[in-house]
């Protein structure tokens, strides 16, 4: 799967010219990504693939005593659009169809008003003082109160999000007190470097008579989201720290709309949006339905309380935060599931070699905060979201269908036991039951699960979930192996099988000489989910997949060749790739990869994205001044 590189803010810097008495000081960061995808494989729609492009991101930030100011600077430029190129060369099997070539273009055309858009946009900007006591920022910055129950607004950058809160930020700290106040809209990147995708207001779509195409108006794909939040500390670096959070998340319009609900984007309102009753009523019916009833409310009031005791006797430590949510909607104001509410409790503890970590959650018509995005024509930007309740499982966790965290209760426990210097042992286990993995949630403030019309019948879901594994370093911690296998079972209460899968994954790195070392990574899984691998003959079946990655390594260079699969149906069964990495300094490098690497789901945290497959060539350059 292809991500974003990250920008580091441990960049060096370039010194400048001593002002008053003070040195300045300039940082640079320049990532920049060209790629050329080939020609669509087996199961892969062909207007997802074929093009070219560079996207280019350059951040500085300029620093002077207690004061920094920056920007980043986002652009990107495609090639080889599929509206640029014959349709018949795209669909093939269409050729002699004349309908069908018509339908081919409108679709084309209608996918490329928000896609392959050439552009360059101040994706952030900030000025920050700051002292031991006090941080205040103008412009983008990131917040996470507690542990994201109620505002979690970071980079991911193994799903290449980055969400920012663009208006001011304001944090001081004297223990053993400190508050944080927030405010200002939600300021996702705009561009998806995966699929080309691009949140700006999509262009209008002319009519052609020639394939019976109307004309359409521009409607955006992310509203004006405002956030206003607080949180409170007190007893920091005491025996008990309490935490309050307060986050108020309120829904306009992008833009106003004229009286034919069209765009008017040449008012004032078009940079920060448009509160007017009948603009948001507007804006927020446009959103799908079926993605949650986080999304198409315009009011969310969240309020969140923390306890943590972080040192008892040194040997563990406990942290505990509860939460409130209620949602507003416009259409239903008196709404009897609008309340949702959350538990979240974790335990690390240690005796002699064996050090336990428990995490439990309960969690009641709870929803993310999720960013008012029109997901059936922006999929790659579902994963916006304002906060990030802990899901009690491993960062990497893929396999938490639908609404699986909204009404919930289970934990985890995880068992290391340190064997010796070098030999670290461990295991965990998992149960969950699931009120909303299946449909669009269906529990209400209690735990009690929500019959309606639309929603007959109670699916619960039992899941279990264990792991082992071990980390092994050796050659005076030159070389080292991880390794783990696991198996997960999704049951419906009836017995039904939801989901399993059987795992195991591995990284295995030998020092060979000097400066050289080899390493093989991978992850192979047997996996089987209901309705989603249909063959004509058996039904649904299980399925196979994984990758094995195998590299050389200098202090200077990395040599890798890559295999993925899937037995999947409908998908391309072998995906190969070679890259060379090259490190010009510690902090700069420059990646090529030459091949084919499988799409498919990737979590961080609890936040999710699909990946499209990827063939083709890609450079990445990473270069910090």
């Amino acid at each position: 799967m292809v991500a974003c590189a990250s920008l580091s803010a441990n960049a060096n810097a370039a010194d400048l010219p001593v002002v008053d008495g003070a040195p300045v000081r300039l940082d640079l960061t320049e990532t920049s990504i060209v790629s050329q995808h080939f020609d669509a494989r087996e199961g892969e729609d062909p207007k997802d693939n074929g093009y070219g492009q560079w996207i280019n991101r350059l951040n500085a930030a300029l620093a002077w005593k207690k004061w920094t100011v920056g920007m980043r600077l986002d652009s990107s430029v495609y090639w080889l659009r599929p509206e640029d190129r014959d349709i018949r060369s795209l669909y093939p099997n269409d050729a002699g169809n004349s309908d069908a070539l018509k339908g081919d273009i409108n679709n084309v055309d209608s996918d490329g008003t928000s896609r392959f858009r050439n552009s360059i946009y101040p994706a952030k900007v900030w000025a920050t003082y700051q002292s031991p006591t006090l941080e205040a920022t103008v412009g983008d910055a990131y917040v996470q109160f507690g542990r994201g129950l109620t505002l979690s607004m970071r980079k991911i950058d193994d799903l290449g999000i980055d969400n920012t809160l663009r208006g001011a930020k304001v944090a001081y700290t004297n223990d053993p007190i400190g508050f944080t106040l927030v405010a200002g809209l939600a300021n996702p990147s705009r561009v998806d470097e995966a699929t080309g995708r691009a949140l700006f207001l999509p262009e209008p779509l002319a009519a052609d008579p020639v394939t019976g195409r109307v004309a359409k108006s521009p409607q955006p794909l992310f509203g004006s989201d405002r956030i206003v939040g607080a949180e409170i500390q007190a007893g920091r670096g005491l025996p008990v720290v309490l935490s309050t959070h307060v986050v108020r998340l309120t829904r306009c319009a992008p833009y106003s709309y004229t009286p034919s609900g069209q765009v008017d984007d040449g008012t004032f309102d078009a940079p920060v949006g448009s509160c007017t009753p009948q603009d948001t009523e507007t804006w927020l019916s446009s959103l799908p339905s079926g993605a949650g009833p986080a999304l198409n409310a315009s009011e969310i009031e969240m309020a969140g309380q923390s306890l943590e005791i972080p040192n008892i006797f040194k040997h563990g430590q406990i942290y505990v935060e509860a939460a409130t949510q209620r949602r507003h909607h416009d259409d239903n104001p008196d709404d009897p599931y609008a309340n949702g509410n959350a538990i979240y409790g974790s335990f690390a503890g240690s005796v002699g070699p064996v050090t336990n970590t428990l995490e439990v959650k309960s969690y009641r018509n709870f929803y993310p905060l999720a960013g008012a995005v029109d997901g059936t024509r922006a999929s790659a930007f579902n994963n916006i979201v304002y906060s990030t309740p802990p899901t009690a499982e491993l960062l990497t966790q893929d396999n938490e269908y639908g609404f699986f965290n909204a009404c919930v209760d289970g934990g985890r426990l995880r068992t290391d036991v340190r064997v010796s210097d070098g030999l670290l042992v461990y295991g965990q286990g998992e149960y969950f039951h699931t009120k909303s993995e299946q449909g669009n949630g269906n529990c209400d403030e209690k735990g009690n699960t929500v019959t309606s019309a639309t929603n007959p019948d109670s699916v619960h879901d039992n899941v279990w979930d264990g792991l082992s594994g071990i980390e092994w370093s050796f050659d005076d911690d030159r070389s080292h192996v991880l390794a783990s296998t696991g198996v997960r079972d999704d049951h419906k209460v009836d017995g039904t099988p939801f989901y399993r899968e059987l795992h195991f994954e591995y990284t295995a790195s030998k020092h060979i000489a000097g400066p050289y070392s080899i390493e093989l990574t991978g992850q192979h899984r047997l996996r089987y989910e209901q309705d989603a691998n249909i063959h004509a003959v058996e039904g649904n079946l299980p399925w196979h997949e994984g990758q094995n990655y195998v590299a050389l390594q200098t202090s200077k260079w990395v040599l890798a060749q890559g295999f993925e699969y899937t037995t999947k149906v409908g998908l391309p069964t072998y995906y190969f790739n070679g890259s060379i990495l090259y490190r010009f300094t510690e902090k700069s490098n420059i990646r090529v990869l030459v091949g084919q690497q499988r799409g498919g789901l990737k979590c961080v945290s609890g936040v999710c994205r699909i990946f499209p497959a990827f063939e083709g060539a890609r450079a990445e350059l990473t270069l910090r001044f």
